[in-house]
């Protein structure tokens, strides 16, 4: 796991960089836009980068969940029950942190299982980017503080 823990956490990073850049420009970003230039624009720009951002940010998010759990596995040992999650500050935030990662994981997931399978949209998936990117920030924030304290 030595040798393998420095690769999943440069994919890991990669993969969070363009997940919440991604977000961030879509929320703060075109947000602007909308708000300053009107719908049209902001829809103009979103009709653009939407078709690549589809085909790229499930399997970005996909690869967060997968490497993140591979580097969990070291800090947090699934076997040894209650005390594996909460036995210490770094476990106890990485514990929190993996549930609000999986929320954003959970809320895309629907949001794009609504859309492609159901034909729909759901409540949730007009708020999904709003809520990814809170959730981001403080999961952006327990991982670095649960190595500092």
């Amino acid at each position: 796991m030595e040798v393998v823990y420095p690769i999943l956490l440069i994919i890991h990073l990669f993969c969070a960089i363009i997940f919440l850049g991604y977000i961030f420009c879509d929320v703060v970003l075109l947000g602007l836009v909308r708000k300053h230039l009107g719908d049209s624009w902001a829809d103009k720009t979103w009709s653009v980068v939407s078709p690549r951002a589809s085909k790229i940010m499930p399997i970005c998010l996909l690869v967060l969940v997968i490497t993140g759990f591979g580097m969990i596995t070291r800090y947090i040992k699934f076997s040894q029950g209650y005390e594996a999650f909460f036995g210490s500050n770094l476990q106890t935030l990485l514990t929190i942190k993996m549930i609000l990662a999986l929320s954003i994981f959970l809320a895309a997931f629907s949001s794009i299982f609504c859309f492609y399978v159901l034909k729909k949209r759901t409540f949730i998936s007009k708020y999904v980017h709003e809520i990814a990117f809170v959730l981001g920030i403080f999961v952006v924030l327990l991982a670095k503080l649960a190595f500092i304290l």
